[in-house]
């Protein structure tokens, strides 16, 4: 009888410990991401021209310039004074690199159709917990020209389809709420 009872219990226990190990592997891993996002922040900035308040241009081409930094193309950065966030703006969407740093999903800065996606990670999309309507959005291209935008609205949803990501707003982002399931999607309009 005994050793009935202690194969589940030895079982639980090693249950136990690896969900402890996950939870702190994972919070290693948002850090080193924070730390690594805060870093392309820095090496984006000085590689731009100086950063200088700008408006749509009415250009006909919406493809936005491009610069490398290790291999990676960044469309730009982006900053939410309010909560102290610096990030870099990755160029493409790659659902496997939105645990380190935002993505363009889809669209431009210079046709309003810019879509950012992104975790709510600490060091990440995390101002999205408590973000309100209001709040200032920076998205600055890799000129210098940088763009602010003002939060109109905020839902939860689970349907991220293109198609409402990109109704009613001139910059959208969406981030992953990692306990919940679904997404916080912020539209903002441009200011």
């Amino acid at each position: 009888m005994r050793k009935r009872t202690r194969i589940p219990l030895i079982l639980g226990i090693l249950l136990i410990l690896l969900a402890v190990l996950a939870v702190f592997g994972t919070q290693v891993f948002q850090k080193q991401a924070a730390e690594k996002a805060d870093a392309l922040y820095t090496q984006l900035l000085a590689l731009m021209p100086e950063v200088q308040d700008t408006a749509p241009d009415g250009r006909t081409d919406p493809a936005m310039p491009l610069l490398e930094v290790e291999g990676t193309d960044f469309a730009g950065v982006m900053e939410l004074p309010a909560y102290g966030t610096t990030l870099p703006l990755y160029a493409h969407w790659n659902p496997a690199a939105v645990a380190r740093y935002p993505c363009r999903y889809t669209g431009s800065l210079y046709d309003n159709s810019l879509i950012i996606g992104g975790s709510d990670a600490p060091g990440q999309l995390d101002f999205t917990k408590t973000v309100t309507n209001g709040d200032t959005v920076y998205v600055t291209d890799t000129t210098g020209g940088r763009y602010r935008f003002t939060v109109t609205a905020i839902e939860k949803t689970k349907d991220v389809s293109a198609e409402n990501l990109s109704r009613d707003a001139d910059l959208t982002l969406f981030a992953r709420n990692t306990y919940n399931l679904d997404y916080t999607v912020i539209r903002c309009s441009l200011k």
